[in-house]
């Protein structure tokens, strides 16, 4: 049975190259593969990055002053995996935040047109309670979430 995760997305203002976290969303699409650091710069394990396998079913959620909303879907075709040195080459040096994460379906791929901005779900998920900041309910690059919670933000999407 695969899971289902909320993979965050926000503005790199601190790099070298400055993207928003549209353009590296949309990037990263194009790629078909979704950088993660298993440990994090303050050398904490990234929650769940372990747990990511194949199959898995993400929504695509842009954090930020100018976001919260919900970018699109895919389907995981990997686990967590390091690239190898030969691998690196297959993208733009530029886009390559981390050697590490997981290969994205291509055919499985849906980015939204339109984005769905967080409050339509207020009260219908969890993870985005009624009167509450929803922000620390978001916390983290990847969040597991029900699967049925996945499929409301899906059909939520739909019924624009």
């Amino acid at each position: 049975m695969p899971n289902c995760w909320i993979f965050n997305v926000k503005d790199d203002e601190n790099s070298k190259y400055g993207r928003t976290g549209n353009a590296i969303y949309n990037h990263r699409m194009q790629d078909c593969f979704w950088g993660l650091r298993e440990v994090t710069e303050k050398g904490k394990r990234t929650a769940n990055v372990a747990c990511l396998k194949a199959g898995d079913r993400v929504l695509f959620y842009l954090v930020g002053k100018d976001g919260h909303c919900f970018l699109g879907t895919c389907v995981l075709a990997s686990c967590f995996r390091k690239l190898e040195e030969k691998e690196t080459g297959k993208f733009h040096r530029e886009w390559l935040d981390w050697k590490e994460g997981v290969d994205l379906k291509r055919e499985s791929i849906d980015e939204w047109r339109e984005p769905l901005i967080i409050h339509r779900l207020c009260g219908k998920v969890s993870f985005v309670p009624i009167g509450e900041n929803y922000g620390s309910h978001l916390q983290g690059s990847v969040k597991k979430i029900d699967c049925n919670e996945y499929d409301i933000v899906v059909r939520e999407h739909k019924m624009r």
